[in-house]
């Protein structure tokens, strides 16, 4: 007895299996998280660490080196790479696909725990960051302020009530606050009072981190009672801090700190600018917990927000910059109204051939069964609700509704037949069971080499193989149980009277078309060789021609309406001719966008992802730009780019203006990078520019750059060891004084009212740091007491230092970068290499290695093309396993060429590029051309078995 004999006749106990398996679905949807993209495990993971005031020289040598050399020893690195900035040193550890990076992560921990004590004191602990979409924020708010705003109450609101709000709130794991002014403890040191004492600064940090102390004491014993011992002696003000005695007179007068320096509140110069539409402002980053719900999480953050907003002091408010759980919801939307209009079209298809409407209800029922048990194996399996998932639901929609219809349309041959509506239920679902199973199995098969290549491809679609598949499988499921079982209840073969005009039109047109194709079947079948080699032939030509044609990219790019536009002034510009220049062009792109433009913000220096990844720098800013949706604008997100880029070309800066609609995973979304390879770096230099000048001629390519083009300007100190030597003064104690006067030093902290930490910085006061000349006239004590200038024993000289220092498994590299701008990327590459192998000459020792997109797509591509070659050879399998015949499956496998042509010439008509996710829509459509010709197949080889001739079969 079979599986469909047994739901015809035991329907009681089908439906009750149906409903807990609904309970348990709803059940599973309720729990599954959402978000935009999978939880991708990027096998990269960053290193990155604070050194303020250091130059990309002294970064890479104290820190970047260190890290490199003491992570290189973890197991399945790819490669290394670092970029060495002004106060930030970032080291990309690449793991080969397939790590476990949860693991890898614990591993460069521990070796990183090795050297802490290693790095230089005022550097800030090493932070790890997974390339994942859950380490970038799922909400950004910009709380402004209007007119002449207090920004260090702004950001003692922000740090102390505003953060621990939404710290509270369900699901968020972290707040960042960027900008506003933060409160320290300046000791603005005099230089000729220090030297009048024949002290060095350096002791006055000492001082305060040793008369800063609250320490247990043990305990003492009094009769019955028992005390703890507490020495107290942490600073509760000022005054605490001014009454440190730092010396004596040789009277045994004491001379206290604030007879030697300034002691007074001020300001964090690392904080940053930040400004919300034209107003300042501070930036507050929300993080979610990994594998939490992101749209869940993000209403939680909104409904506290609002409940923040209402107990704002006048004056100021909230924007928000960015709000993921947005983009979610729309491509949910999306891909659910894509879902239920293949759905209200694969009934309507339907109604047009059987002009039955309990028939149609049936497939409606079967259609919500199908999804429901998919949900429960998502949960099950660990798979969330997101972009890829959601498409692969809806791809399964329209091939869930194949199985289903095929056993219907047999059920209701057999019933027009005569057969009783139990016996037609039965028959119908049995005759054709093989058949389905085959072609579901076949399509299942489509995906399995998604699931086997690694790299990018399989991170991506991994969700989608396996949601495709396991709708198959529940649609195969519900077709063979579900379906005869609600045939043999509801199915009637009354007539329709309402529809009778209808489907006899239908009918009448149907038949004509019918013979027609009749005709033109018989014609074909009487002229094999040549219809076989006459459609062939052209296809594959075709097919060749237009891969050879037409324009391919990694992933598509597309209108979010949002960019970034980074401006680099000259370095060494300072942050308030910075600002002052970020302000006009505020300006400018507010004309330029007027009505279209929704939220605009800035960033100038201070932290977050900006500082990490692009450097922080007083000469460095950044605006992001966001515009209303594009239904609401008739100007495109790359039209205004180009605006802006044409505006802003007046500035002294180096402007970049970047759609973010193409940042989906990786490079993708249009970089293009050149790495130079070799040793000699001048000659590196030299080449870099001639590569960049050739580019520039390039159509297509925007804003070419070298990243270490521009020279930071410093001052050098060479210390004359045999001078200093005969003095007694090593070149760390140089070092750190000039490091604690000029660039300041945190000594310790002293708690506010609040309880929080201030900072306490040492350093020289304003007046004695301003030239040279304040450095070389610094007087350092020697062990003998004499008092020693530094112009006696160094050398100063003013030079020029890189930006910024990239290394690759410990070597220099530069990279000549590139925006992809109105091509396609390998159209732009193709004439790229073309140009710069005749124009440019490569001096022996050095390698150029093609990066960017260009690289994400040639290995995207490379994966793909395994993963459908392996498809093929599956497929073949399974039907030369159903058929018992080693010929018959290519009688279906000719189909494929036909389909995957078709769709490349609708992609060539639409004037788009062949890209990643259209080459993984081909695939599918492959699947489904199989699908169809595996059924036609083996009702053939049914008909041939009652002795129909071939021709006629």
């Amino acid at each position: 007895m079979s599986i469909s004999d047994i739901s015809v006749k035991k329907p009681v106990t089908l439906l009750m299996l149906l409903s807990i398996v609904v309970i348990f679905g709803f059940i599973s949807l309720s729990r599954l998280s959402v978000d935009l993209f999978p939880d991708l495990e990027i096998p990269i993971i960053a290193v990155i660490t604070q050194y303020s005031g250091a130059g990309p020289k002294e970064v890479e040598k104290t820190i970047t080196k260190l890290i490199e050399s003491t992570v290189s020893g973890v197991n399945n690195i790819d490669h290394i790479s670092s970029t060495s900035r002004e106060g930030t040193s970032t080291v990309l550890i690449n793991f080969k696909w397939g790590a476990n990076i949860e693991s890898l992560t614990g591993d460069i921990r521990e070796k990183l725990d090795i050297i802490k004590d290693a790095l230089p004191d005022d550097a800030g602990v090493p932070m790890l960051f997974k390339f994942s979409p859950s380490m970038m924020p799922i909400m950004m708010l910009g709380l402004k302020a209007a007119g002449d705003a207090d920004m260090e109450a702004l950001y003692n609101l922000a740090d102390e009530k505003i953060k621990t709000k939404f710290e509270q709130v369900s699901g968020i794991a972290n707040v960042s606050v960027i900008g506003g002014l933060k409160k320290q403890i300046h000791v603005d040191v005099s230089k000729n009072r220090l030297q009048a004492y024949g002290l060095d600064i350096n002791r006055i940090t000492q001082l305060l981190y040793g008369e800063n102390q609250n320490q247990a004491g043990g305990n003492v014993y009094e009769g019955v009672f028992k005390y703890v011992v507490r020495t107290v002696g942490e600073f509760k003000n000022l005054e605490d801090i001014g009454n440190i005695i730092v010396t004596t007179t040789r009277n045994n007068i004491p001379v206290k700190l604030k007879d030697l320096a300034e002691i007074k509140y001020g300001y964090d110069e690392e904080s940053g600018i930040i400004r919300i539409n034209q107003e300042d402002g501070l930036l507050i980053q929300l993080f979610k917990e990994t594998g939490l719900n992101t749209v869940q999480t993000a209403k939680g953050a909104k409904k506290q927000l609002q409940e923040l907003r209402e107990t704002l002091p006048p004056g100021l408010d909230f924007e928000i910059l960015f709000d993921s759980s947005d983009d979610i919801n729309r491509a949910i939307n999306g891909v659910v109204d894509a879902a239920l209009q293949g759905t209200f079209f694969a009934v309507l298809i339907l109604m047009l051939f059987l002009w039955n409407i309990r028939t149609v209800l049936i497939i409606g029922i079967s259609i919500p069964t199908s999804i429901i048990v998919t949900f429960i194996a998502m949960y099950a399996l660990g798979v969330n609700l997101n972009m890829i998932s959601l498409s692969g639901l809806a791809l399964g929609v329209g091939m869930m509704v194949d199985c289903s219809i095929v056993v219907l349309e047999n059920i209701f041959h057999y019933r027009i037949k005569g057969l009783g509506r139990f016996s037609s239920a039965a028959k119908g679902a049995n005759e054709v069971a093989l058949a389905v199973s085959a072609s579901t199995i076949t399509t299942i098969v489509i995906f399995v080499p998604f699931l086997i290549v690694e790299g990018l491809v399989k991170e991506i679609f991994w969700d989608l193989a396996l949601t495709v598949s396991i709708s198959l499988l529940a649609s195969l499921i519900v077709s063979i149980t579900l379906i005869p079982m609600l045939s043999s209840k509801m199915m009637s073969m009354e007539e329709n009277r309402l529809f009778k005009p209808a489907e006899e039109w239908f009918k009448a047109f149907f038949e004509s078309f019918e013979k027609k194709y009749e005709n033109l079947l018989r014609r074909a079948l009487a002229n094999k060789k040549k219809i076989v080699i006459g459609t062939l032939v052209p296809t594959f030509v075709i097919g060749g021609l237009i891969l050879a044609f037409i324009g391919k990219e990694g992933f598509p790019q597309n209108d979010q309406g949002e960019f970034i536009m980074n401006a680099a002034f000259p370095p060494g510009t300072r942050i308030e001719y910075t600002e002052a220049m970020t302000k006009n062009m505020e300006k400018e792109i507010k004309e330029i966008t007027g009505s279209t433009l929704k939220i605009m913000s800035v960033q100038i220096k201070g932290g977050g992802m900006f500082a990490a990844f692009m450097g922080s720098a007083d000469y460095k800013a950044s605006i992001r730009v966001k515009l209303v949706p594009v239904t609401q604008r008739k100007i495109k997100v790359n039209e205004v780019i180009e605006q802006v880029r044409q505006r802003m070309q007046k500035y002294p800066a180096k402007i970049t203006v970047r759609n973010q609609g193409g940042m989906m995973f990786g490079n993708s979304g249009g970089m293009f990078a050149i790495e130079i390879r070799g040793d000699e770096l001048d000659s590196a230099n030299k080449l870099a520019e001639e590569i960049k000048g050739v580019l520039k001629t390039i159509k297509g390519i925007r804003e070419p750059e070298i990243e270490k083009d521009d020279q930071l300007p410093e001052i050098s100190l060479a210390i004359n060891r045999d001078l200093a030597s005969k003095v007694g003064i090593n070149a760390l104690t140089i070092a750190n004084a000039v490091k604690t006067g000029f660039g300041g030093k945190v000594s310790t902290t002293m708690k506010n009212d609040n309880g929080s930490d201030i900072d306490i910085i040492v350093r020289f006061r304003p007046s004695d740091r301003v030239s040279i000349d304040d450095i070389m006239s610094l007087c350092l004590p020697a062990p003998s007491g004499q008092l020693v200038p530094l112009a006696s024993i160094i050398n100063s000289e003013k030079t020029f230092s890189p930006t910024g220092i990239n290394r690759k498994d410990s070597k220099r590299i530069i990279n000549v970068n590139a925006d992809i701008y109105g091509r396609a990327v390998d159209k732009v590459v193709k004439d790229a290499k073309e140009a710069i192998d005749k124009n440019v000459f490569i001096p022996r020792g050095f390698d150029l290695v093609y990066g960017g997109s260009y690289k994400d797509m040639q290995e995207s591509f490379s994966d793909l093309r395994m993963a459908f070659l392996l498809a093929l050879v599956l497929v073949y399998a399974v039907m030369a396993s159903q058929f018992e015949s080693l010929l018959a499956p290519f009688v279906v496998m000719f189909c494929v060429p036909f389909g995957a042509v078709g769709a490349l010439i609708m992609t060539f008509i639409a004037g788009k590029t062949f890209s990643i996710i259209s080459a993984c829509g081909i695939v599918i459509l492959v699947g489904i051309v199989i699908n169809n010709g595996i059924i036609l197949v083996d009702y053939m080889n049914q008909l041939m078995k009652e002795k129909i001739k071939p021709d006629e079969a």
